[in-house]
Order: C-alpha cells, then structure tokens, then sequence
C-alpha cells in the first residue's frame, strides 16, 4: 500500500539502488519438531516479503531505510523489521519463507512453504491497478497450484495430502480493497456503485471463492487476517480534517462491516467442513485499536504519525529512498505511513499465537496446531 504521489520518487530512485535479495535472509533458529509442515502466505504489503521486487510496480520496499533494524537490510518487506508472519513462523519453530519469485526464478527451498504475497494486491483483481503490476488474490492462488504441482514430483500422493493437511495458510487481504480501490474515487467505481454493506458482500464473496480453492488444493488450516483500523493510519490522518491526529470513523466503520463478514465466514466454513478443516478469524482490528487507544500500556508513544513519512501527521508522503526515520522506532505504532512497525508486529504475532478468542476466534494458532 504505497501513495501514488510516491510513483515519479520511486522509479527514479529505485534505479540507483542494488535491492536486497531476500534469499539472502537468514533462517530462524528451529525447533525440534515444529507443530506445521510448512505456512503458506498469501496477502498484500503487510505480508509481502519480496514478490513486487520482481514487478513494475510503484508499491516497493526494497530500499534503505525499510529493513533499517535487520541485519539483512532491505528486502522488499514493508517495515523497519521483521513482518507478523516472519514473527509468527519464528514461535512455532519455521524458517524465515522464499518469496514465490524467488523460489521460481532462483530455484529455492519451498520445503518449509512459500510467500505469495504482493504489495497493493487486493481481493478483487481490479484493486491497485493506480499503482502498476502486482499479484492478485486469484493469481496468488493459482502460483499456489504451481507449487502443488512442483511438490508432487517430490512426494507421492498421501504424503502430499497429509503434508498440505498440517500446513498453515496465512490470509491477509482487504486493506487495499479500501485504500487502493474503494476509498479512490478519482479512480476506481466502486464508491458510486455499492454501499459499503455491498461493497464488503462482494468483497467476502470473492474471497470465500478463493479460499475454496486453496482448500480444494489440499489446504486444511486457514489463519484468515481481519482488516486493521485503516482510519486510524497516518495516510488516511493526514487525508481528513483533524488536528490532533484522530482516527476517521468513516473509514472504520467500513472495514467494521468486511471484519464481520469475514468473521460470519469463518463460522460458515467451519460448519461447512464440520472438523475436517479448520478456520481461524485473526481480529487484528482490535488489537490494534487497543494499542492505538492505550498506547502507553504496551510501550508506545507515538500513534498518528509515521516513523518514517512526510507531510502532515508524517503521513501524507510514505517512506522515500534513503529518508532518515526516527531514531526511537519502538514507540511508533505505525514504521511508514500505511504499515505497522516490528514492535508492533511482534505483538500482533503473539496474540495470534497464544491470544484469547477475542484475538483469534475460534482457536489460536497454538490451539490450531494441535488439531487433526
């Protein structure tokens, strides 16, 4: 999620900078015996760890400062460090994924499982078109099945099943849908044409679509990401008329609707599999709300305002090429103008992993794995 004022900045300095492979990451250390045989990503620049590396695309993260408090620099994540699924995946013992990209263009490891995550991607294929190439949802699901296809010639039959049985796929689609399509007038229908009641029924329509042919595929465990608080991040700050930096309700409520259809949908699935597979709501939009609103409770000081953007509330201009962020980065919620700091993510990941129902509704993730 990248603000097209950012599109003429970015293709001239991306020219000048060497991007960072993400291959060159290394893994977390491993436990024993983790609870999945592999996690399988499939979102938008929350979660996205290098696939726009490899488009023509404005929505990019491989330059300095992203990747500012890692060791291996940038490398096409949307934040100062490790992202949730980098952070999830280190709790339950997994290495750090290849990109989809990566693994078919540099032959990587795909044991462990893939990220096919892309940068502006939405649920719907016309979402983030403004900001140029991008892997959509249905794409992302088809370089899925190109996976499934290359791990067959490593295993047969059954093992393949009970393999992509015990996977965990990692959902995390919507927030462009808003930010690069229904919230863009001046570019996109969708605002004239729907309500957000209908918008977010065609939204969870074609999501539900997708999921069934991840589960056609094999997959039986499915972690489903609600949307954030999008009125409360600095883009859509610096966009309204306030002040002192509050959230814009509009915008909220929007995502509010999707966030219960998609939890509405996750009760369906689960009765509709009826404990063959499972389906897990992750209710990001509280967390993080709880964060925003006490801040100082879990370490932060900083909430309407970018650690690293520029214009009103840091929030109009997202992170340029070699901007200088702020030095005290765990105390800012938000790392660019759109996405959520490691300190952040870190607590994002634990709650996913170990957190009440209010955090993942049915299960946790730790709960998750120990099911079938």
């Amino acid at each position: 999620m990248v603000h097209r004022s950012l599109m003429v900045w970015i293709a001239f300095w991306t020219l000048l900078l060497i991007s960072v492979s993400v291959n060159n990451v290394s893994t977390a250390t491993l436990s024993p015996m983790p609870p999945f045989s592999a996690m399988f990503v499939f979102g938008d620049s929350l979660v996205d760890n290098g696939n726009n590396n490899y488009l023509a695309s404005f929505a990019k993260a491989n330059y300095v400062p992203y990747g500012i408090d890692t060791s291996w620099g940038p490398t096409g994540r949307f934040s100062n460090g490790k992202m949730l699924v980098d952070l999830l995946g280190e709790l339950f013992g997994h290495p750090y994924l290849p990109s989809f990209a990566a693994a078919q263009i540099q032959g990587r490891n795909i044991t462990w499982g893939v990220n096919y995550a892309s940068a502006a991607a939405g649920i719907l294929d016309e979402t983030g078109r403004n900001l140029g190439a991008r892997i959509t949802f249905n794409q992302q699901v088809q370089n899925f099945q190109t996976t499934v296809t290359q791990l067959k010639t490593t295993m047969d039959d059954m093992n393949l099943s009970q393999y992509l049985a015990k996977s965990l796929a990692i959902v995390n689609h919507g927030s462009n849908d808003y930010i690069n399509n229904y919230l863009l007038s001046g570019l996109y229908s969708s605002s004239f044409l729907y309500d957000p009641k209908t918008y977010a029924d065609i939204l969870i329509q074609q999501y539900k679509t997708q999921i069934q042919r991840l589960h056609d595929l094999g997959l039986r465990k499915f972690l489903l990401a609600g949307v954030g608080p999008l009125g409360c991040i600095p883009n859509q700050i610096s966009k309204g008329l306030f002040p002192s930096g509050m959230c814009v309700d509009d915008v909220n409520a929007m995502v509010g609707i999707f966030n219960d259809r998609l939890r509405s949908l996750v009760d369906e699935l689960n009765t509709q599999y009826n404990g063959s597979s499972i389906f897990v709501y992750g209710n990001t939009y509280a967390a993080l709300t709880q964060i925003i609103q006490d801040p100082i409770a879990y370490g932060f000081v900083v909430t309407g305002r970018a650690c690293c953007g520029v214009g009103s509330f840091q929030g109009r201009i997202s992170c340029l090429p070699y901007s200088i962020p702020c030095r005290n980065r765990d105390q800012y919620v938000f790392w660019d103008v759109f996405h959520p700091s490691e300190a952040v993510n870190k607590i994002l990941a634990q709650r996913a992993f170990n957190g009440s129902s209010s955090d993942c509704y049915p299960v946790n993730v730790s709960q998750m794995a120990l099911l079938f």
